[in-house]
């Protein structure tokens, strides 16, 4: 290894580890990471992190958060938990439904001992105008409260994802955080297509559009073109197959997309910026979905000051640990170094790292 690379703070996870453990360890990747630096007394510290669809069980749970607070408040900060509404019908697309649907899976004050705050308003419109100068956009759309606290945490979990190929680091920050319109504008060239062969009218896709740009023709689903935002929700819906996109395009134009909205948030905090992700539950598509079976097994979490390091090393430990990385095996036809290197072209962070195992590091009680 070069010296003067960003460190990745790793500590191993096996399946079915006790949850007590898995707190225990969060902790002490808190203090290696040198988070603690990066909190001064009485600073907000926001932390991103994602509450789960309704019927999905793998997310992160209140159990995996409560002990970021607790550190958080140790070190003279004041924690808060926060979100973003999606595009797409459902219990997350404003934030008083989103709320609710986090205090279902436990994320109650009481729970995680932190409130939550919703960083882009009731509807999701409430945004700020970043200047980023990228390859893609001038100018980006973030939440806007995303950047109002002193500290951002963004608290990851680890899957694969339909059109990035990871979910992790990168979308967590640059999708999670954008505003509505910072969402469309990532999607503005996703254009799904209906297979009329596959197709067989079950009418789940009219159900979930959230344009209702889906109808009947010649009785199967078809597309009006023209009122689709490219959310995606068509596919991810369809158990006959039957919706596509044109793989290489979309998504190398969504994952630049969504890189800039992530460097959109790194410049306005990256002196105050830090990162954690889960290698656990990991599946082949992200929490937006409901529950789907684990597609590897459960690896350890990471810790990092760089996200580009952070989400390469989370591509390198699950090559390590199985016959491909997490991406090929939840979508082979997907590259997620797309976004990784274009994170390294705007100057965001390394693929190369170190990496800092702490097995065996005293358990701090």
């Amino acid at each position: 290894m070069k010296s003067g690379l960003p460190e990745v703070f790793f500590i191993t996870i096996k399946d079915e580890e006790p949850i007590e453990s898995i707190q225990d360890k969060t902790g002490i990747l808190f203090e290696e990471a040198g988070f603690p630096s990066l909190i001064g007394v009485s600073d907000s510290v926001a932390i991103k992190t994602h509450f789960g669809e309704k019927g999905n069980k793998t997310h992160l749970t209140p159990d995996h958060i409560r002990p970021l607070v607790n550190k958080i408040k140790e070190n003279g900060g004041k924690p808060y938990l926060t979100e973003t509404s999606v595009l797409y019908k459902g219990n997350r697309s404003n934030a008083l439904d989103h709320i609710l649907l986090a205090f279902d899976h436990g994320f109650t004050y009481e729970n995680v001992g932190a409130p939550i705050i919703m960083s882009d308003g009731f509807l999701g419109v409430f945004e700020k105008e970043i200047v980023i100068n990228g390859d893609c956009y001038e100018k980006v759309r973030i939440a806007g409260d995303a950047i109002a606290a002193d500290t951002l945490l963004i608290v990851s979990h680890a899957t694969g994802h339909l059109l990035s190929g990871l979910g992790a680091t990168i979308k967590n920050l640059g999708m999670g955080l954008s505003s509505r319109k910072g969402k469309l504008d990532q999607h503005s060239e996703v254009a799904p297509r209906i297979n009329a062969d596959k197709c067989d009218f079950c009418k789940t896709c009219i159900k979930w559009c959230p344009e209702n740009c889906i109808v009947e023709h010649d009785n199967v689903a078809f597309i009006t073109e023209e009122k689709c935002i490219g959310c995606g929700e068509c596919i991810a819906v369809c158990k006959p197959g039957a919706v596509g996109f044109k793989w290489h395009t979309t998504s190398e134009n969504l994952q630049k997309k969504m890189m800039e909205h992530a460097f959109g948030v790194f410049l306005e905090k990256k002196e105050k910026l830090a990162y954690l992700t889960f290698m656990t539950n990991m599946t082949k598509d992200c929490d937006c979905m409901k529950s789907k079976d684990k597609l590897i097994p459960d690896i350890g979490i990471l810790a990092s000051l760089d996200p580009i390091a952070l989400d390469m090393a989370t591509l390198d430990l699950t090559k390590e640990q199985c016959s491909e990385n997490l991406s090929k095996l939840a979508h082979p036809h997907v590259d997620p170094l797309i976004q990784i290197n274009h994170g390294v072209k705007l100057g965001m962070g390394s693929k190369e790292y170190k990496l800092v195992r702490l097995d065996g590091k005293a358990i701090k009680v």
